[in-house]
């Protein structure tokens, strides 16, 4: 207790333990780019339906990641790869939306 009173600088929390694992960025990120794919493919209007959870469960993580008391640790501790597998693993879902609704519109030969 003493050594923490005489050096508080040399104490540090952990913060990536209390945020996400990177591979559920990747879970959910596939799993939304299959489902909207599929559905988009059919009805874009449900391919879209199908992405809202998705994007409201991203903005969640991307607010969460990029808050002033926990994005400057984090990024400290896990680095910026962190980062990256988040906004790819969210562009991997958009890509699964737009490419069902351009396999739509595509007209057959």
């Amino acid at each position: 207790m003493l050594a923490c009173l005489a050096c508080p600088g040399s104490l540090m929390a952990e913060v990536s333990d209390k945020e996400l694992v990177a591979v559920l960025f990747w879970q959910v990120g596939s799993t939304t780019a299959f489902l909207c794919l599929c559905t988009a493919r059919f009805r874009p209007w449900l391919g879209a339906i199908c992405f809202i959870p998705a994007a409201i469960w991203f903005v969640g993580l991307f607010l969460s990641i990029h808050a002033p008391d926990i994005g400057p640790y984090l990024r400290l501790e896990c680095g910026n790869s962190y980062y990256l597998q988040a906004y790819a693993a969210f562009s991997l879902a958009m890509a699964g939306l737009i490419t069902g609704y351009l396999w739509h519109k595509r007209k057959p030969i």
